[in-house]
């Protein structure tokens, strides 16, 4: 027999236009964690991601992310066009309402089976806009006349005025963004009892989510691009941020801006780089006090793993890729690799008790790159013992 959960879990999926790729990563973790919804909200992108999840279409969708542009989802004046051109196109797409979607539209029509989802056994839900008073319409598959299915999800994506409102039966539509972009509140009016929402940080209202449910928020660190810009290498990018985004918020990994090991070995690193980052930084600052300016960096940082802070904020400024998993270990390694050595080695008075007042006031001046030197010469003294700066990944 199958085991049925008696908690209604339901996903919800804000909209963020081309963001909308880091969804399929976190779908991709949420099917390894074995976190099954019974009810799925979207608005905009989220909606259309939603109906590619409630269809298991994981595939399909991440397999599309990886290949569609720009030029797939909307038209788009030609790359080489002169500025009369331009001129041109920009005036046509003002009087029109904005730029045409056919291109979305047909790979929406061949990628959605409508009788499918609505036989599907997780519950469906978006959110769109008449343009006509701003009303707000939320909608359950139920709600949508059949035959209509593709023509709301449009509707709930018409990113206006970017994109053109989208006509049903006479009403035209704007994007669910313009009413509520996160629809947590129609989750809940759909039975749900648990809620994962997914935020994209996009353009629109994000209403605050007043259900009262368990909700597990999962949004990226990183910047996750241009709405309108869709690119492969960038959804690719988003869907890895995603997936370890998740499995974060599930706490199986630690970290922040970083996928970190959370088993014993990597945490134990994980305090013993802190404790001595702690140690170098205090012994520095006892003799050079205007070097606390390294705090206010950190701070600024908003890591939320202390253990490893100093370690991620360092590794963000280096430019460590966030999209591979590490160690502790690992991540040092990659920092090392990734800094610039000798600017590192510039501060090395500062930690020898040799250096000037010059040299002091720089380290003051320059929070983040002194954080970095603070960091690189806790890895260098061997905190980590095996961690050397000639070591690769």
């Amino acid at each position: 027999m199958e085991r049925r959960d008696p908690t209604q879990k339901a996903l919800v999926l804000a909209g963020g236009g081309a963001r909308g790729s880091y969804q399929v990563g976190v779908w991709r973790a949420l099917m390894e964690l074995d976190w099954h919804p019974q009810i799925i909200t979207g608005t905009s992108v989220g909606g259309l991601n939603g109906a590619m999840f409630v269809l298991d279409l994981y595939e399909t969708a991440r397999d599309m992310w990886l290949t569609i542009r720009s030029r797939d989802v909307m038209e788009l004046p030609e790359e080489n066009a002169d500025l009369s051109a331009l001129h041109q196109f920009l005036r046509r797409v003002v009087k029109e309402g904005g730029m045409d979607v056919t291109p979305l539209e047909e790979i929406v029509e061949r990628v959605l089976d409508e009788d499918a989802l609505r036989a599907a056994p997780i519950r469906f839900g978006i959110v769109t806009v008449e343009q006509r008073g701003l009303r707000p319409r939320e909608l359950t598959l139920e709600d949508i006349p059949a035959g209509q299915v593709r023509d709301y999800l449009m509707a709930s994506a018409a990113c206006f005025p970017a994109l053109r409102a989208r006509q049903i039966d006479g009403v035209k539509f704007l994007d669910g963004g313009y009413s509520d972009n996160m629809p947590t509140g129609l989750a809940k009016t759909m039975g749900a009892e648990e809620l994962v929402c997914v935020d994209l940080e996009g353009v629109g209202i994000t209403r605050p989510n007043l259900t009262g449910l368990p909700t597990t928020m999962i949004r990226s660190y990183w910047e996750l691009g241009d709405i309108l810009h869709f690119d492969p290498d960038t959804a690719k990018r988003n869907m890895e941020l995603g997936y370890y985004d998740t499995l974060r918020a599930f706490g199986r990994i630690r970290g922040c801006a970083y996928a970190v090991d959370s088993g014993a070995d990597s945490s134990a690193d994980a305090e013993a780089f802190r404790a001595a980052f702690d140690a170098v930084q205090k012994e520095v600052r006892e003799k050079y006090p205007v070097t606390l300016t390294a705090d206010a960096a950190l701070l600024l940082a908003r890591m939320k793993d202390a253990q490893l802070a100093p370690l991620e904020a360092a590794a963000e400024d280096a430019g460590v890729d966030p999209t591979h998993f590490y160690t502790t270990r690992t991540l040092a390694q990659a920092f090392l690799a990734a800094c610039d050595k000798d600017r590192m080695e510039s501060f090395a008075p500062l930690f020898t008790g040799s250096s000037t007042p010059g040299q002091a006031a720089l380290a003051a001046l320059l929070p983040n790159t002194f954080l970095q030197a603070l960091v690189w010469r806790t890895l260098t003294a061997s905190a980590l013992p095996e961690v050397t700066e000639d070591e690769g990944l």
